[in-house]
């Protein structure tokens, strides 16, 4: 983990949250992100494997990503649920992050808040990198998902939690990345 990221994250919890430029600059060093797309707008997305929040945006995200020239950086957290931190390892430790996370949404049971992936035991490299991600939440304040983090066309660095709504809903948060 990289030192700022390291120093971030311990002063988030010993001293609440960090500033959302903080929070940004840890994110953006965070080798656990798993990225989605190739876009030249930054997305930065802290879920947990069994929010149904989190599965919402997801879905709403899949049509935009290549149209609107975005890469998502999901920053899997797992705390929600008994089986959310298994969840998060079987998708941090997989061979292909990507293709977990897809499974896990694609296979997720909204009745059930329920994520489609096979909970794994929460130990190794993949457990140490979802500490890093637990860590980063930490720092945004209140352990929220979906917390959304990106700069906008201003350079100011934007920090949402919960599913984009209003004004005019997710298009206009996108249209907000630089």
């Amino acid at each position: 983990m990289a030192p700022l990221m390291v120093a971030s994250a311990r002063a988030a919890m010993a001293f609440g949250p960090a500033s959302p430029q903080a929070i940004l600059r840890a994110v953006q060093h965070d080798t656990h992100a798993i990225p989605e797309g190739h876009g030249v707008h930054q997305l930065y997305v802290f879920v947990d494997p069994n929010c149904p929040f989190c599965h919402q945006l997801f879905e709403r995200l899949q049509p935009l990503i290549g149209p609107h020239h975005l890469t998502v950086h999901w920053i899997v957290a797992g705390f929600l649920r008994a089986t959310s931190a298994g969840k998060a390892v079987a998708i941090l430790g997989a061979r292909r992050p990507l293709a977990a996370l897809m499974r896990n949404e694609r296979h997720f049971e909204p009745g059930k808040d329920d994520g489609g992936i096979q909970p794994v035991a929460v130990r190794g490299p993949a457990a140490r990198a979802l500490a890093v991600n637990n860590r980063l939440l930490a720092m945004t304040g209140p352990e929220l998902v979906p917390t959304l983090i990106y700069r906008n066309v201003a350079g100011q660095v934007v920090m949402h939690q919960g599913v984009p709504l209003a004004p005019h809903g997710l298009l206009w948060t996108i249209h907000a990345i630089r």
